[in-house]
């Protein structure tokens, strides 16, 4: 079936005035939300909280996880944010100006220690 470009304009004019969705809920899963709730979780252990407690305090809020399952997820999301924060190619390190010796290199040429 073929569109002319008057139905293709109409379909068009009332795509564009549909209203804004409301209820915009997107599910998660349990390591995609750890994820989320990274900076959270990171807050509660510089607080003292043990990953126990955090994952006890989780499942009461009905994320239902367990420790090990926890602290995995946390490793899987550092290891992301550390990898995202260094782009590309790591970076050469260089010899500041400052450090280098001012003497030159010397090179004494020597005889051939075994006859061919």
């Amino acid at each position: 079936m073929k569109y002319t470009s008057e139905q293709i304009d109409t379909i068009a004019s009332k795509l564009r005035q549909m209203p804004e969705v409301k209820n915009k809920r997107q599910d998660h899963s349990k390591q995609e939300a750890v994820k989320i709730l990274l900076k959270e979780i990171a807050a509660m252990q510089k607080r003292g909280y043990s990953l126990d407690q955090i994952s006890e305090t989780l499942r009461n809020e009905g994320l239902n996880i367990a420790t090990p399952t926890l602290k995995n997820y946390l490793q899987r999301a550092k290891a992301v944010s550390k990898k995202a924060a260094t782009p590309g190619k790591q970076q050469r390190t260089t010899v500041a100006p400052r450090q280098m010796s001012n003497q030159k290199a010397t090179f004494a040429p020597r005889p051939d220690s075994v006859t061919i």
